[in-house]
């Protein structure tokens, strides 16, 4: 018998123990925050102000499914509560992203490379959405609607303060480009003056070609109204007068012009020069907006030392400035997918750092297993996922009520087995289980027996006493089903000794 029919007997439309992989859990994103983690309110109560929560859960206890429920809380909140929400930079996999940390640092992660990090996640968004970049759907939009208006709202230092943090943390594709555009977004090619020198230089130069139509088109004319104008200059300075006034005004313009286009040459080396440093050096944001912005040349590789967490914290002050700004209360880090191996475990110890998470304008929510975590001492909250068997069973029943074939009401979970099989005895099979994954997995494989072993006729009488067959599709699990494939393990939830 098909898997879909003996579901559908029971009102299912769609499979609600089909569950591999929180990511690509269908139920789970049909309504992602209908089926709320049972430690959600713990944890979102206790990252909301913000503070920083380390989650511990072991495999299977739903560490993915609560930090996807996390994210599209807060990306929520920031699109309905403007000033209100925080800004979601989801890790997804952690450990991969530690391990290519450090191989490209060749050494082991610090504060700095976990700062460097959340910068590097956060920074290249908020440029695509100063430029006007299409958002691809991956990102959270903004909360407000014109976000290089609001950045400029705040003054030119915040501008700048945007270009220095694209300047460093941008993507490296197309980096010193979108610099460019960035600085010319707003206005700060070369400082005020050489927008200025193009400004002047630009309506200068119109109106030398003005004026030189204007003296082509008199001829004849022109002359002889000079020379009666000036009686006592020689014929020759006369008419030579107008060409030199057009000349000067000419050369004064290309002067401008000029300035402008050197002051964005010397830009625009110096943004390379800065980009070519980065991996061996760091930077003070003052001295790199001198360097991009002023005359005056700056030696990149002096300041300040490689691996100061200084410069990166003001930074990220920055960041945090441009955040608010945005609409946004605060920055918000949850990490998942992390491993149990000594490169992880740096890794978190990095990014756990008292300095990063007792900021009041950044949170760090990292779920880990246990093991990964043991001997960590972190100066923040710390949850500890566990499942009891009502939690457990709530969450199946509202799996249950999403795949129900509407107008009709789903089952109950106790439904799917026979009467022989009671309550207590199911509360301890779910006991037993003790996680999501393991109660869905478990009973994914009672249903997929179940389905695929020949049905047991039921008899039945009719109206005239002849024995007829139960439907098989209307059989629920058995007991010598469950003992066939999950045994007879000793359970110890109350009610069912």
């Amino acid at each position: 018998m098909e898997r879909a029919a003996w579901l559908r007997s029971f009102g299912l439309g769609r499979d609600p123990f089909d569950a591999r992989d929180a990511r690509h859990d269908e139920v789970l994103a049909l309504e992602p925050l209908g089926m709320l983690h049972v430690h959600f309110a713990v944890v979102h109560g206790a990252t909301e102000v913000p503070h920083s929560c380390l989650i511990e859960g072991v495999p299977g206890s739903g560490r993915t499914a609560l930090c996807m429920q996390l994210v599209a809380e807060d990306e929520h909140d920031a699109l309905h509560r403007p000033g209100l929400g925080r800004r979601v930079v989801p890790i997804d996999r952690f450990a991969e992203v530690a391990r290519g940390v450090e191989e490209r640092r060749g050494g082991s992660i610090t504060a700095c490379e976990a700062i460097d990090l959340v910068l590097h996640r956060v920074v290249p968004e908020i440029v695509d959405e100063v430029l006007g970049i299409a958002n691809d759907g991956t990102r959270p939009r903004m909360p407000v609607t014109d976000a290089a208006a609001a950045i400029e709202s705040a003054g030119p230092a915040v501008c700048r303060d945007l270009l220095v943090l694209q300047a460093l943390y941008d993507r490296d594709e197309g980096a010193p480009s979108r610099t460019m555009l960035l600085r010319d977004r707003f206005a700060l090619s070369g400082g005020v003056l050489a927008e200025s020198s193009r400004s002047w230089g630009l309506v200068l130069l119109g109106s030398s070609v003005v004026i030189g139509i204007v003296l082509v088109a008199l001829g004849e004319r022109r002359d002889a109204a000079l020379l009666r104008a000036l009686p006592s200059v020689a014929p020759e300075w006369a008419q030579a007068l107008p060409w030199i006034g057009l000349g000067l005004l000419l050369s004064a313009s290309l002067g401008l012009l000029g300035r402008w286009a050197v002051a964005g040459l010397y830009s625009r080396s110096r943004v390379r020069r800065a980009m070519r440093s980065i991996v061996v050096t760091d930077r003070d944001a003052e001295d790199l907006s001198t360097c991009l912005n002023e005359w005056r040349p700056v030696d990149l590789r002096r300041v300040p030392r490689r691996g100061a967490i200084a410069p990166r914290l003001e930074l990220l002050d920055r960041l945090e400035r441009i955040v608010r700004l945005l609409g946004w209360r605060s920055i918000a880090v949850v990490v998942d997918g992390v491993d149990d191996d000594a490169i992880t475990r740096r890794a978190i110890k990095a990014l756990l750092d008292e300095r990063i998470v007792q900021r009041s304008g950044t949170s760090v929510v990292l779920a880990a297993p246990p093991s990964a975590v043991v001997d960590l001492r972190v100066p923040c909250s710390r949850v500890t996922l566990d499942w009891p068997v009502p939690a457990l069973r709530r969450l199946i029943q509202s799996r249950m009520d999403r795949c129900a074939d509407r107008p009709a009401a789903a089952p109950s979970f106790d439904a799917l087995f026979e009467p022989a099989i009671s309550r207590a005895e199911i509360d301890g099979w779910l006991a037993h289980w003790a996680t999501p994954k393991a109660a869905l997995a478990a009973m994914h494989r009672l249903i997929a027996a179940h389905t695929d072993s020949p049905m047991r006729l039921q008899p039945m009488l009719d109206a005239e006493d002849e024995p007829q067959a139960l439907p098989p599709t209307a059989q629920p699990l058995t007991r010598a089903t469950l003992e066939r494939v999950l045994g007879r393990p000793r359970l110890t939830h109350p009610g069912c000794a």
